[in-house]
């Protein structure tokens, strides 16, 4: 057994952590004089340790702890070393049915920065939900064993009121949630997810705005009209170049051609990461060069250009002959910070609203399919190994016609 939620113990085992319970409680307070302290010290000692080997020993041959060379106690699934055997109770103690809220959640953080089952991305936006959101609620600061769904739903109210958030705000924070609880499922601390008893059918939310999500066709001209009057450095290619492929902006960073086609190769991306630390921040973007995103099968593949996108990427190679990559900028990678805020600075030169570098992508996208290209030959531009992937990402508005002329090209 390396694990152990209230409902897997025995009834006596029950009686035993009822009682060890309420005899902290009663150590907690003031009443008692030095010698009832001391008896409910040893009484409280004497019980955990029973209870601890009758759990950590339920699936083990040997019913005595390792002794390090060293003297010091160690156990196994889970793993402590200790000074001494009484430590070590306490920290199996703790384990089994002292772990906090909190403590979970930071060893979800921890296994899915290890085993990188999702995005550093991803991870940094939990721990910001966490942070903002739940690190300073009760909740945080309960033990996992505790928590019933009556004080998730409390959170829940207090979040949505009478519609203070958004739904997708809302499901942010409670995948979150759920991750932690499934995690701690997983690792059979607690039998189910609390999260899985409640109803959100009564929560009330804020209408959330239709957003942008690509640039129309005379918006596009705008920006490459403009573009083409200011002195061309990687950044002014660069977008240049967006706006004439289907590109995430990991791939333009990371690109490398040799100047003697109409194509290129997308191979790798170049991705700003970061390191979890100790204190859960997480340290400087450390520049990384990666398979594409997605399936490999799919996401490293050849794009054709038009001429226009060739001289960008020609005028890009002069700038820049020997380096590693063909976009830098002074001798240095881009990032896509800069990428977006230059991008930002000519919207506002032009007076068109700002959408990010991916917004570029769903462009260009939505474009293709406005000419009539079928979504199945679009798929593998974007190197998407699903359809339905595609298929939200062109059917954005990108030209000014009517819904009749639309209709029309759509069909």
């Amino acid at each position: 057994m390396t694990h152990c939620a209230v409902s897997a113990l025995s009834a006596e085992q029950l009686t035993v952590l009822s009682i060890i319970q309420q005899w902290q409680n009663t150590l907690q307070s003031s009443i008692l004089n030095t010698a009832e302290l001391a008896l409910y010290m040893q009484m409280t000692k004497k019980k955990k340790e029973k209870l601890v080997r009758d759990i950590y020993f339920a699936d083990k041959k040997s019913k005595e702890f390792y002794h390090c060379a060293d003297g010091r106690v160690k156990s196994y699934k889970p793993q402590f070393i200790c000074a001494t055997e009484e430590k070590l109770i306490d920290k199996l103690f703790s384990y089994y049915f002292e772990r906090k809220f909190e403590d979970i959640y930071r060893d979800w953080i921890k296994y899915r920065f290890k085993t990188k089952i999702v995005s550093g991305k991803t991870i940094e936006e939990d721990v910001g939900i966490w942070k903002r959101y739940i690190a300073n609620t009760k909740l945080a600061e309960m033990n996992i064993l505790d928590i019933k769904p009556k004080h998730i739903k409390e959170v829940f109210d207090t979040w949505t009121g009478n519609g203070l958030i958004t739904r997708k705000a809302f499901n942010n924070r409670k995948s979150v949630l759920n991750g932690i609880f499934d995690y701690a499922v997983i690792n059979e601390l607690i039998e189910r997810n609390p999260i899985t008893s409640l109803s959100c059918s009564e929560l009330k939310f804020k209408n959330s705005v239709p957003s942008q999500k690509a640039y129309t066709k005379d918006e596009r001209q705008k920006l490459l009209d403009y573009l083409t009057t200011l002195e061309p450095d990687a950044y002014v290619l660069a977008i240049t170049l967006a706006f004439y492929g289907i590109f995430r902006i990991g791939e333009i960073k990371g690109l490398v051609w040799d100047g003697k086609s109409n194509a290129i190769t997308i191979q790798q991306q170049l991705v700003e990461e970061r390191i979890l630390q100790d204190d859960f921040s997480f340290s400087a973007p450390i520049r990384v060069l990666k398979d594409p995103k997605g399936n490999p099968h799919y996401s490293i593949r050849k794009e054709y250009l038009p001429d226009v996108a060739i001289e960008a990427l020609n005028q890009m190679k002069a700038l820049n002959p020997d380096g590693e990559l063909l976009f830098m900028h002074r001798g240095r990678p881009l990032t896509t910070d800069t990428f977006n805020n230059r991008l930002k600075k000519y919207c506002g030169a032009v007076g068109i609203p700002y959408l990010s570098s991916h917004k570029i992508r769903f462009t260009n996208a939505s474009i293709l399919r406005d000419e009539g290209v079928d979504p199945i030959d679009i798929q593998p531009l974007l190197g998407h190994s699903n359809l339905a992937m595609t298929q939200h990402y062109i059917e954005q508005r990108v030209s000014n016609m009517d819904d009749t002329q639309m209709a029309k090209i759509l069909a």
